[in-house]
């Protein structure tokens, strides 16, 4: 009998948009343990500062001992976020739930921490100068703002549209199980915008365990350094200084995708 394949297709997997705390405690699983840019913070902070971290997320700057000597406030939108931070977090946290782009305090900072493309997730120019001015508002003027920024570099900007792929494994905590990351990205020259998804397949070993297909899309401000900059002078910075890597090095232009940046108040 012959028996052909030629039409055959493997089922389609359908990805389950991810909850807030689901995607917190992957979120905390993936990063709690990164600290390419903790010791870039720390050079630029000085010792015994109070600072103010902006989408602190599950809280891993903040609980990094190189601050052991410093005060730190964590800002998230996110309670699923902060929630995570505390239950993972073997010392007290001050962590505040507040929308970084309407905030509030009574007091202003040393140093103001916006890690990790946080920033980027505001997409528009008009909310993400908002939120700078109000930044600056809150930094003593001697103090200074320490920004992650993730800027497209030339490959991803030539193919608009085309999707880039990454493929990480991350052990589950405190199982034996594995998770398995794909994330797509993609570049939008007319809008500046980057499209990000993030898959995850959560599979377990353990029998009766059941398999997860999880997935999240992020839309970020893909915006060259320029414009940055611009909105950053804007905002009254000034003394921008700009490293790429971890911080180590000055920022190549067109090959770096990786931005951090110091920027003092005028």
């Amino acid at each position: 009998m012959n028996t052909s394949f030629t039409n055959h297709k493997e089922p389609e997997t359908k990805f389950v948009p991810l909850t807030a705390k689901r995607y917190a405690e992957l979120y905390s699983i993936e990063m709690d343990t990164f600290n390419d840019d903790i010791n870039f913070y720390r050079k630029h902070c000085k010792k015994k500062s109070t600072i103010l971290e902006l989408g602190c997320g599950t809280g891993r700057i903040m609980k990094s001992n190189v601050f052991s000597d410093c005060h730190i406030i964590g800002l998230d939108i996110s309670l699923a976020m902060l929630q995570c931070a505390v239950q993972n977090s073997i010392k007290s946290l001050s962590c505040v739930c507040m929308d970084m782009t309407v905030m509030a305090f009574t007091t202003q900072f040393d140093h103001i921490i916006i890690p990790y493309n946080t920033i980027n997730l505001l997409r528009d120019k008009q909310i993400i100068t908002s939120c700078l001015r109000l930044a600056k508002r809150y930094l003593d003027s001697k103090g200074s703002l320490l920004l992650q920024l993730y800027i497209p570099d030339n490959e991803l900007m030539l193919n608009s549209g085309k999707n880039r792929f990454q493929f990480q494994i991350f052990n589950q905590r405190d199982k034996n199980g594995k998770i398995i990351k794909e994330t797509f990205y993609s570049y939008d020259n007319l809008h500046q915008e980057i499209r990000l998804e993030e898959r995850y397949r959560i599979r377990p070993n353990n029998q009766g365990e059941a398999k997860e297909d999880l997935s999240h899309i992020h839309h970020l401000a893909g915006f060259p350094v320029e414009s940055w900059l611009e909105i950053l002078q804007a905002c009254g910075f000034s003394s921008i200084s700009l490293y790429g890597g971890d911080g180590s090095r000055l920022f190549n232009d067109g090959s770096d995708s990786t931005l951090l940046l110091k920027a003092s108040v005028l």
